[in-house]
């Protein structure tokens, strides 16, 4: 699947000259890796925004001549694998002070790549599917795109509405809700019997409430007669055959 030729090319905001935060245009196992991030990082108490996804060439070049890039064109935002990730206010402001370390570890924790690894240049809210490196991303420029599973399609079209309600709605608390048990519904397998966890095996112990003994204890009684007569008679046996030999 060549993605930029058949989504991005195709999107209505492929020729825009400004920033966009869409999820739709990104690469769905990308996009689905996004939202995941999102939601976790609301778990983990972080209050991140994603701040921009797809990036026209327009914009790209803009970016660079105000130095806030390195790249003049070909970023992998334009190819639908990169996205900024950032904190927010308590207004819901975008804002590039937090806690980048931990939002770092759970991106790459869902196997992406943060731009806060990287040697030469720091870029802290940035997350893309592959390596940064140049033969890696010349096999996306050529069209290479990694295979994308159609069920990850269908999971990022059922959870894109739940995402948006969160952005409408001030990022509410009902609507995160709303996110992560659309998110966590799609892998419950429908009409499938919960597992029981194992009630402990009862030992029944008999108690013997009667004045008869034990079988077990029986037994041994009637061992030990039978051994105690066997000595006697092997003593009496020797007795007598010392007196003869006197």
């Amino acid at each position: 699947m060549n993605w930029y030729e058949d989504g991005i090319k195709k999107h209505r905001q492929y020729q825009l000259a400004g920033l966009t935060s869409d999820i739709d245009i990104l690469h769905p196992q990308f996009a689905f890796n996004i939202l995941k991030l999102f939601i976790n990082a609301h778990k983990e108490g972080l209050r991140v925004c994603i701040f921009e996804t797809y990036r026209s060439q327009e914009r790209q070049l803009d970016l660079f001549n105000k130095g806030k890039t390195k790249l003049s064109k070909n970023g992998m935002h334009h190819f639908g694998i990169a996205t900024d990730v950032v904190f927010r206010t308590e207004k819901n402001q975008p804002i590039w002070q937090g806690d980048w370390a931990a939002l770092g570890k759970i991106g790459k924790e869902l196997g992406l790549h943060w731009g806060g690894d990287w040697e030469s240049f720091r870029d802290y809210p940035h997350f893309q599917l592959i390596p940064a490196t140049v033969s890696d991303q010349a096999k996306i420029i050529n069209g290479a795109y990694p295979p994308c599973d159609d069920k990850v399609r269908d999971y990022v079209q059922q959870l894109i509405p739940h995402y948006a309600a969160v952005i409408e709605n001030n990022y509410a608390d009902d609507k995160f809700d709303a996110l992560i048990r659309c998110y966590e519904n799609l892998f419950t397998t429908p009409g499938a019997e919960a597992i029981k966890e194992p009630e402990p095996e009862k030992i029944e112990v008999a108690v013997n409430t009667s004045d008869e003994k034990p079988k077990t204890e029986t037994t041994a009684k009637l061992q030990e007669t039978k051994i105690e007569g066997l000595i006697y008679l092997i003593i009496n046996f020797l007795n007598k055959w010392l007196k003869r030999k006197q």
